[in-house]
């Protein structure tokens, strides 16, 4: 949450984010992310309780693979590649957001739940900006605040530009 990477895969990405997704990233968390007994018992009560949260780009925008993770009981929260029309102005409320240093800013943020591809129901998040533009964010975490959840989506920048930074100058 403060912008430092905790995983990075380290080879080119050759064959796309979502095949290194799940051919790489996710059989080596499944196998090394911690799991506490606390977790585990919670994920053995509640169905909607994930183990752990991939955050990513809409390059891996995919109904079948945020299926396939909450199936396996991973939350996914990345951008909607598609999201239609925007939402009315009344849906959204200004709320009161928690950045990854500390600092609160307000937002204007709406939710809806909604399913994709007629395979899997998602929370989807936007927020209205003052010149009127709705970015949407789209969650499989059930368990979590929608601010942290806008606040952790836009806190990937912060490692987006850890990572360009690092490239150019060493």
């Amino acid at each position: 949450m403060d912008g430092q990477p905790f995983f990075f895969v380290n080879k080119e990405v050759d064959p796309g984010l979502l095949a290194t997704l799940r051919t790489d990233l996710v059989p080596f968390l499944e196998a090394h992310a911690p799991l506490s007994e606390t977790l585990r018992k919670r994920m053995e009560e509640d169905p909607r309780q994930h183990r752990f949260t991939l955050v990513f780009d809409r390059e891996a925008y995919s109904p079948d693979f945020f299926a396939a993770m909450q199936a396996r009981r991973i939350a996914i929260l990345s951008y909607h590649k598609f999201p239609g029309e925007d939402w009315p102005r009344e849906e959204f409320r200004e709320r009161t957001v928690r950045l990854a240093g500390g600092e609160t800013v307000p937002l204007l943020l709406a939710e809806r739940t909604v399913r994709l591809g007629g395979k899997v129901e998602v929370r989807e998040l936007r927020k209205l900006t003052e010149a009127g533009h709705q970015t949407s964010i789209l969650s499989t975490d059930w368990k979590t605040d929608l601010t942290a959840l806008a606040a952790t989506m836009f806190a990937r920048w912060s490692q987006e530009n850890f990572y360009k930074y690092m490239r150019q100058h060493y």
